[in-house]
């Protein structure tokens, strides 16, 4: 049996918990150095981002003018393929002939109504742009211009 007066705890042990110090005068945050930082860097990608966006939208608007440009210069040049009337076709109503259709009188398609379907208004002068009307071979020409 070992007498408590006998048993003694060494005297050089050390609490770990009291060697510990915490920084609390630090609050927790940003500091306003930091916060200009990220304001400027979301600055700088802003002036980079919105001129890119605006070209987004007119590189989607020359798209669908040059999609219903191809469609009107397809529907039409397969009517007159298939035998319809070409004197009623100018330059300058290309869109509205292809919206309006065209019905070949003789043929296979006899009857058959050859349209491009509705075009917004808006977007038919866009789509002119990329059609000429080619009178002496009888055809609608696209172009795209250059790529």
């Amino acid at each position: 049996m070992i007498n408590s007066k006998q048993y003694q705890q060494p005297k050089h042990t050390h609490n770990t918990m009291k060697n510990i110090k915490l920084n609390t005068s630090r609050k927790a945050g940003f500091s306003l150095v930091e916060m200009l930082v990220v304001i400027a860097i979301i600055g700088i990608i802003a002036a980079i981002a919105i001129p890119n966006i605006g070209n987004l939208n007119q590189s989607a608007k020359d798209a669908t003018a040059k999609r219903n440009a191809q469609t009107v210069a397809s529907v039409l040049n397969a009517a007159i393929a298939a035998g319809a009337s070409t004197s009623a076709i100018t330059s300058a109503n290309i869109v509205t002939t292809a919206i309006a259709g065209l019905t070949p009188s003789t043929g296979a398609f006899s009857g058959k109504l050859f349209t491009s379907g509705p075009i917004n208004p808006t977007e038919q002068g866009a789509a002119l742009s990329y059609l000429t009307w080619d009178a002496n071979n009888n055809q609608v020409i696209y172009n795209p211009g250059s790529y």
